[in-house]
């Protein structure tokens, strides 16, 4: 945060030293001017000190005041979405205020006349006009490189809490189970223990396939829950329930990979399940708008991987919509999910994300 800091400051001062250089260059150059055209020579360096001074001083505010306005300027108008008028505002904005208060000032120092001062405020206005178009391009090329910057950091962003989400699934303690429970079918049911290793190899082939994906269709992630279920079912047998309830319409929406998966996950972690205390996990929805996780409650087991999940979920919704992941912890335990139309509404949303950080 301090380097952060200390980056922006420098930064500044740098602005800073660049509008003093440009500032100082100009009061020079059009006290020279003036002065010819008054006096017929070239100032001295020794005889004109003070006017010299003065005329560096009155250009360097004008350079602040015209800065100064055009920052509040951008605050009212702004380029991207109205550059013409934001140009033009500007330059009739900064030239009203900042000629009237050179040539006012010049004329307090420096004994000119009137054809003098017009030219002094026709030079005035085209070097406002060429600042105001240097100052609008120079902005549109800062908000075009952070704008890339930002989507960058949210791409990076996301791939960390994917990357998160596939390590956790694919845990060594995930796989140690799944093979535990394989070597104990072969034994028993060599009919289970075959559906058991392709439901599992298409969990893990699922895993693969997502891991750079930002969405998935419903569709595909119910897919995925229900091999998942049976891998748990196999376990857990009759005492584990598992009650899917969408509209067709909803299966073609988008969601971010594993996300109903461990919310499954997280609910078997967070109850106790046996012949005395089954658990049932329902996936519906609520006005075709966003999709409801619940689950009955039994007797709570302790988990402490279950807030890092569902935080996962909520920081990768940000990413995708507006709208907030809900959690509900009343008869059931239940997590409503907003419902992601389609990868062009994430873009869109992505884009004014990045325009309101801008």
């Amino acid at each position: 945060m301090a380097t952060e800091s200390l980056l922006f400051q420098n930064e500044r001062m740098k602005k800073y030293g660049l509008l003093v250089l440009i500032c100082t260059t100009l009061g020079l150059l059009f006290f020279v001017y003036i002065f010819y055209s008054n006096q017929g020579r070239f100032p001295s360096i020794q005889l004109e000190a003070e006017e010299y001074l003065a005329c560096t001083l009155i250009t360097n505010l004008a350079g602040f005041l015209a800065w100064k306005l055009d920052k509040q300027l951008d605050r009212w108008i702004h380029w991207r979405s109205h550059f013409l008028l934001r140009f033009l505002s500007g330059f009739l904005l900064n030239g009203i205020v900042v000629i009237v208060f050179v040539i006012t000032s010049t004329l307090l120092i420096i004994d000119s006349s009137q054809q003098d001062m017009i030219k002094l405020g026709i030079l005035l206005a085209i070097a406002l006009f060429i600042y105001e178009i240097f100052y609008g391009l120079f902005y549109s090329y800062r908000y075009y490189a952070k704008t890339q910057i930002e989507q960058m950091q949210l791409d990076r962003l996301q791939l960390e809490l994917q990357f998160e989400s596939l390590k956790n699934q694919i845990s060594p303690h995930y796989l140690f189970n799944c093979l535990n429970t394989v070597s104990s079918l072969l034994f028993k049911d060599t009919f289970i223990a075959e559906q058991f290793i392709r439901r599992m190899a298409d969990t893990f082939r699922y895993v693969i396939d997502n891991q750079k994906q930002k969405l998935v269709t419903v569709r595909e992630e119910i897919e995925f829950v229900k091999a998942y279920y049976f891998l748990l079912q196999v376990r857990y047998e009759q005492h584990l329930n598992l009650n899917i309830n969408l509209p067709k319409n909803l299966f073609n929406t988008c969601i971010p990979p594993m996300t109903l998966q461990l919310l499954v996950e997280n609910a078997v972690k967070h109850n106790k399940i046996s012949k005395e205390f089954p658990l049932t996990i329902y996936i519906s929805a609520q006005d075709n708008t966003r999709i409801l996780v619940s689950n009955s409650k039994t007797v709570s087991e302790k988990a402490v991987s279950f807030q890092i999940g569902l935080n996962n979920i909520m920081n990768r919704y940000r990413y995708f919509s507006s709208e907030k992941v809900i959690i509900k912890d009343e008869a059931r335990y239940t997590v409503i999910l907003p419902v992601i139309k389609s990868l062009e509404q994430t873009e869109k949303f992505q884009t004014q994300a990045t325009h309101q950080l801008a």
